[in-house]
């Protein structure tokens, strides 16, 4: 008797014949209102997104001879992360306006990557419960590294549905056509983001022991697929070590393993799905603890164990894989740190849970007639609601901020190195469309924007030139950031001190609201050129250049 072929034999490809109209349907219109806030707001914009087309706007440049940027800006050639983002980026700024481009990229990682998770659902466990898992998906896609425009990872987290259903694909027959395909995703993967591929690399490793069937073919020829990651993670390792030494840090568990509140605030804070803090509603102004009820990750929290509950009893011993690779990588999210570091990145734990999430989702039985799992489909319905809310409350907070600040543009010029002082721009959301709005002032009409944050990353493409003095991007950030009860001392400290050294690398100052004792500072080396309402401009007194 042969134990491999029996277990080959028992095990249910659950794909029925029926097409996925339904879940397609289903994904169409839980995406439509998000999509409608991005199509109708002009100035809907992501946190990172100006910053990405800024950038964009100087990798295309780059390739001409008559690039505005080449004084100041060069090009990282290395195979780093992040490249995928930035040449889907540049495509889109080079067919379209900007403004047109960065909404158009905004909504493609949306899409996309909802989109990818029905495809996995649908490769795995068919179209029984598509329609509630496209709704599913949709939330997921909602996440608050869409908001803050983390498009590489987005892509790769599009990769991670796409190269798992692939491998469940050509999982009971493994060989070189299999091995080669996804090889190919896993190279595009690396490309896109290492926590992504990371994580891909994993699932893949985990589907290949858990699932039932033909383990030792199968696990030869997913080793071979890995293979090309070696000599990729070696490029990657050695890039990293000029960005320092890894150190994981815990910020809320830290020396309180045993502290009721720190867990409270760990699991509060790898919450990947809220936008806003959880004591507001969406499309109103007062905030209460009691709004926390009303958070789309209480409800999708409280429909997903449900639908666990419901699936666990079900016990479809095929798909345990899915569910293991689900816990294993939550738990990654939950207990892991919040960083490797300051230079090598943030949001890992919001990162690992979105994937995690991810991966729950072939396994979840949304088919469920009891009880319980009927109410699981309905909460999660009214989480996508209220997300769906504040998509649009951020989409009009975009309208109002970042119209008014846009304004300084004609008043900037044409080849002037800008600087920014952002002061009150925290707002309902974790996303700050202010943060890197500048950038924008850089690509049409070209200019340099010393707030550039890429340039100050060692896994961005685009750096500044080791031989052009200027001030660092971060600079700029700590300084609005320097916006909390009793920090004005600090952030007026910081701001002479920046103007102090680097006011002669500076030709325009945007300002975002007045501060007296900041003004009077920037008043030391700068007049006033232009103002509207909150924004204005100040021209260096003995540095403007026409």
């Amino acid at each position: 008797m042969n134990p491999v072929a029996d277990v080959a034999t028992e095990t249910i490809d659950p794909v029925p014949a029926r097409g996925p109209n339904r879940g397609l349907l289903a994904l169409a219109l839980a995406l439509l209102p998000a999509l409608a806030a991005i199509a109708f707001v002009p100035e809907f914009s992501t946190q990172d997104g100006p910053a990405h087309l800024f950038n964009a706007r100087i990798l295309a440049s780059s390739l001409r001879a008559d690039s505005s940027y080449s004084g100041t800006y060069e090009v990282n050639w290395r195979p780093v992360p992040n490249w995928a983002g930035h040449a889907a980026t540049v495509l889109a700024v080079e067919l379209l306006p900007a403004g047109v481009a960065g909404r158009a990229i905004t909504a493609g990682t949306l899409a996309a990557l909802a989109g990818a998770i029905v495809w996995l659902r649908w490769r795995v466990a068919g179209a029984d419960g598509l329609a509630w898992a496209s709704v599913l998906a949709v939330l997921l896609g909602l996440n608050v590294t869409w908001l803050l425009g983390f498009t590489s990872f987005l892509l790769g987290a599009t990769l991670f549905p796409i190269t798992l259903a692939s491998w469940w694909r050509g999982r009971d027959q493994p060989g070189p056509a299999g091995a080669a395909r996804l090889a190919g995703l896993l190279i595009l993967g690396y490309f896109c983001h290492p926590v992504s591929l990371g994580m891909t690399a994993f699932g893949l490793a985990v589907l290949t022991l858990a699932t039932p069937g033909p383990r030792r073919g199968r696990l030869i020829w997913t080793l071979a697929a890995l293979v090309p990651l070696v000599p990729l993670g070696l490029i990657y390792a050695a890039i990293t070590r000029s960005g320092g030494g890894l150190e994981p840090t815990w910020q809320h568990l830290a020396g309180r393993l045993a502290s009721p509140r720190a867990w409270v605030a760990q699991l509060s804070w790898v919450d990947p799905l809220s936008l806003a803090a959880k004591t507001i509603r969406p499309l109103g102004g007062a905030s209460s603890p009691w709004y926390g009820l009303l958070a789309p990750a209480a409800w999708t929290s409280v429909g997903l164990i449900l639908l666990a509950g419901a699936t666990w009893r079900a016990r479809r011993s095929e798909l345990r894989g899915w569910g293991i690779l689900a816990a294993l990588i939550l738990a990654g999210g939950v207990f892991g740190p919040d960083t490797l570091g300051e230079r090598h990145g943030h949001y890992l734990p919001q990162r690992l849970t979105l994937l995690g999430l991810v991966a729950l989702v072939p396994w979840l039985d949304f088919g469920s007639k009891r009880p319980a799992g009927r109410l699981a489909v309905l909460l999660l319905g009214v989480a996508l609601a209220v997300q769906s809310a504040f998509v649009w409350e951020y989409a009009l907070d975009c309208r109002d901020r970042l119209r008014e600040f846009l304004r300084a543009g004609p008043s900037i010029g044409t080849g002037q190195r800008v600087g920014t002082l952002l002061v009150g721009t925290r707002g309902r959301f974790l996303a700050n469309p202010l943060l890197h709005a500048d950038c924008l002032f850089g690509i049409d009409p070209p200019n340099i924007i010393w707030g550039n944050y890429e340039t100050d990353h060692y896994y961005f493409p685009v750096r500044v030139r080791a031989d052009r003095p200027h001030p660092a991007a971060k600079d700029f950030e700590v300084v609005s950031f320097k916006d909390g009860p009793g920090e004005a001392e600090e952030r007026l400290r910081l701001w002479e001190s920046l103007l102090r050294e680097h006011h002669g690398e500076i030709d325009v100052l945007v300002t975002w609201q007045a501060d007296r004792r900041l003004d009077a500072i920037t008043e030391r080396w700068f007049q006033p050129r232009a103002g509207s309402g909150r924004v204005r401009t100040w021209a260096h007194r003995g540095l403007h250049r026409e």
